[in-house]
């Protein structure tokens, strides 16, 4: 018996021991944060090429795919333990006791004080601290009043949108926010607001202002393309609800923007359609999928772009591109006119320049719609206590491990707006949310499998329908199996239940909206695709939970970074709780210094 080897195995380990005791990152590592940054190569161009190739060669098929899963964690998923039964939608239960009559008092209040100009309730410390915008974007109801003023006229922002458009397209490195618009459409919009407006009888605050809509919605005259070429070449019957809400209420609707390749991705890239820049750097993604509907917003283009949010697909772009988006609770507003491509995680929701625009598109989008059933059962919709920066009594969880995972920029622009809440009287508590990486692959297998069930008709169609980047996606989406969606919903199951748990000790969770800002283009990109796994895991790094646990989140910039790129922050809340995140957001806005983008257009006089 060999004791001497057996003492010195012992040794080996006791040594380990201690030095784990003594390095001081140990100290910090929480054992319940498991959420990893990965380090794979990117490929783009030939090499893509080559990879996607090698994919459908039977013999290296077998050996590739289960190395490709299991970098995508798709082995971690089939090992977890779980009890609970499957969820297969998110659907919450109604806690709110707000009345349907006192809910629409608060939005009346909102729409009044803040068309009369009124200020945010603040307190002395606010007043003292606030720091001074460079710019301000226009707001809807910088237009509305304009309008109500005889400064300009719909027909005069639609023409000079028009002009804008047309020479942003024809610059030498394109924005490329839109990838439909229709001069006659727009201007036919544009008379029938500027008569009204003429003859005293406007809609409202909507009235006449320019809003952009993703390429994901039904929207007349405009086919529904979802960032391709060929997924449905003819124009809708119908608006989608929510370009409908918009329409009744006076908005002038631009035109589609662009987005992601049929919204699997994050950064923005198309290649059928032409990727979308980020207007702070034009070298920069701005983020996906709704990348058009942000940098639209950025650009000031429109006050207000309508998004869907499968991925963070509202929430990443927001970010990235300095300005809100809101992802609303799982059926809060309407999805019908939506293409079908993520049923059971994706909402619709707006992206807008302030948090007051935000707010108001919220409130004419979410609420009941006898189009679609899911939406039926909600609360009222309300903007309670918006007005209110007192944050004393506010608890605001944050998972440590999870907040710091992210660039320095980033973690200490987030600090700083911590520091701002605290100092209005919020109260923060640690909290922790178990198998976050099991959370992230379940979502990624929740979204893939239903999108790719979306598509199956397109690959009977086409050989090759989509991008490098999206087809590798789809292919590895194949190889996944009933049992690991069942998984996926079982793993969804265990997160509201944690997160419910959570909930009844903090108001809302507060992280960053990504853990690195805007990723550069590169040119090579551009004309074969990418892929870019690594940086995909930082774009996602904090979205997953609010896209599969249903929950309400919203995305507003707190900061820069040392390249001037925008910071955003997180804040992901109780069903139901719009209305407090949005306040939350709009507290916000008073800590930090708001810079102009690199390319910004006014659509009003000075």
């Amino acid at each position: 018996m060999d004791t001497k080897g057996k003492k010195n195995k012992f040794a080996r380990g006791k040594t380990k021991k201690m030095m784990l005791n003594l390095w001081p990152f140990a100290k910090k590592v929480n054992p319940v944060y498991n959420l990893k940054s990965v380090s794979i190569p990117r490929t783009s161009g030939r090499t893509l090429k080559i990879l996607v190739s090698l994919l459908r060669t039977p013999g290296i098929r077998l050996l590739l795919i289960p190395f490709l899963l299991k970098q995508a964690g798709l082995s971690s998923l089939r090992k977890s333990k779980v009890e609970d039964f499957p969820v297969m939608a998110p659907i919450h239960p109604i806690e709110s006791k707000i009345t349907s009559a006192a809910a629409k008092k608060t939005i009346k209040e909102f729409i009044d004080l803040v068309d009369k100009k009124q200020p945010h309730v603040l307190d002395q410390k606010i007043i003292n601290s606030s720091k001074q915008n460079l710019f301000q974007p226009e707001t809807a109801f910088d237009f509305h009043r304009a309008y109500l003023e005889g400064k300009t006229t719909p027909t005069d922002v639609a023409l000079r949108l028009l002009d804008i458009v047309r020479s942003i397209e024809e610059s030498a490195v394109p924005l490329r926010p839109f990838i439909a618009w229709k001069e006659r459409e727009l201007m036919q919009q544009a008379r029938a607001s500027t008569e009204r407006y003429e003859s005293g009888e406007s809609l409202g605050i909507l009235d006449g202002v320019p809003i952009s809509v993703k390429d994901e919605l039904d929207m007349t005259p405009f086919p529904t393309m979802v960032g391709t070429k060929f997924y449905n070449t003819q124009p809708p019957a119908e608006d989608a609800t929510s370009v409908s809400r918009l329409r009744s209420a006076g908005a002038l609707m631009v035109g589609k923007t662009n987005m992601h390749e049929i919204g699997l991705g994050v950064t923005g890239l198309n290649i059928p359609c032409g990727t979308t820049r980020n207007p702070h750097h034009l070298d920069h993604y701005p983020g996906g999928s709704s990348s058009g509907s942000a940098a639209a917003v950025a650009a000031g283009l429109s006050p207000i772009a309508l998004g869907l949010d499968g991925g963070g697909s509202i929430r990443i772009p927001a970010s990235l591109c300095g300005v809100v988006g809101l992802k609303t609770t799982w059926g809060r507003i309407s999805s019908a006119g939506a293409a079908p491509l993520s049923w059971s995680v994706s909402t619709v929701g707006p992206i807008a320049s302030s948090v007051d625009d935000a707010a108001l598109a919220y409130s004419y989008l979410a609420g009941p719609d006898i189009r679609q059933g899911l939406t039926q059962n909600q609360p009222p919709v309300d903007l309670q206590d918006y007005n209110d920066a007192n944050l004393k009594g506010v608890k605001l969880g944050i998972f440590s491990a999870w907040f710091k995972h992210a660039s320095v920029d980033i973690v200490q622009n987030c600090e700083h707006m911590l520091d701002a809440f605290k100092a209005q009287g919020a109260t923060i508590e640690e909290v922790e949310i178990p198998e976050l990486n099991e959370v992230r692959i379940a979502h990624a297998v929740t979204l893939a499998t239903e999108m790719l069930t979306s598509l199956q008709t397109y690959f009977k169609i086409f050989r090759q329908p989509f991008g490098l980047d999206v087809l590798l996606n789809l292919t590895l989406a194949k190889e996944f199996k009933g049992s690991d969606y069942v998984k996926a919903q079982r793993i969804r199951a265990e997160l509201i239940r944690n997160m419910t748990q959570i909930y009844q000790r903090v108001d809302a969770i507060v992280s960053p909206s990504t853990a690195c800002t805007a990723p550069p283009i590169f040119p090579e990109a551009l004309k074969n695709g990418e892929s870019d796994l690594s940086t995909l895991t930082e774009l996602m790094r904090y979205v997953p939970e609010a896209n599969i646990g249903g929950f309400p989140a919203i995305s507003f910039p707190v900061g820069y970074d040392a390249k001037g790129l925008p910071v955003g922050m997180q804040i992901m809340g109780r069903p139901w709780e719009e209305s407090f995140l949005l306040r939350m957001a709009k507290t916000s806005e008073r800590f930090f210094t708001r810079h102009p983008p690199m390319m910004r257009f006014s659509l009003l006089p000075n």
